[in-house]
């Protein structure tokens, strides 16, 4: 019994492999997926160094990455948050808040990511603990951003 059932199983096989169309030509050029623009709301923290309203190279970089990823979107309004927790004293804070949003703003220009409207605050900003430091030295930067229609 099992000889028959083998037999007929390759008969089967053999029939199926029979009737079967042959396997396609393999590509001949390398296949590189479609890259899609995503336009979504970006929030970027651009950081400074302690008592500076200079843009380093990671924060350039960083830039540089969201121009990428926007290129081909429409760009909304941009808004930017300061904080210089870093100065000794609180007409220092505003004017190195005052430099640091100038200095993002002057590079969101240099990467074509100024959008429709930008809005620039400062806030003055509590130190909660060493860990928190390099967070109060910062501009916030939220990018609005959205897909242009076809239609």
């Amino acid at each position: 019994m099992i000889k028959i059932l083998t037999s007929l199983t390759a008969i089967t096989a053999s029939a199926a492999m029979a009737s079967a169309q042959p396997l396609p030509a393999p590509p001949t050029e390398k296949f590189t997926p479609i890259e899609e623009t995503t336009c979504d709301a970006k929030v970027l923290q651009v950081y400074f160094q302690a008592g500076e309203s200079d843009l380093n190279s990671a924060s350039k970089a960083l830039l540089q990455a969201a121009q990428a990823q926007l290129d081909g979107c429409i760009l909304g309004p941009v808004s930017l948050q300061a904080s210089a927790a870093d100065a000794a004293t609180r007409g220092q804070a505003e004017t190195l808040a005052e430099a640091r949003l100038d200095a993002v703003a002057t590079a969101l220009e240099t990467y074509e990511l100024t959008g429709t409207r930008l809005n620039a605050t400062y806030e003055p900003s509590r130190v909660e603990g060493p860990l928190n430091v390099p967070m109060t030295r910062s501009v916030e930067v939220r990018l609005s951003a959205w897909a242009p229609h076809i239609g």
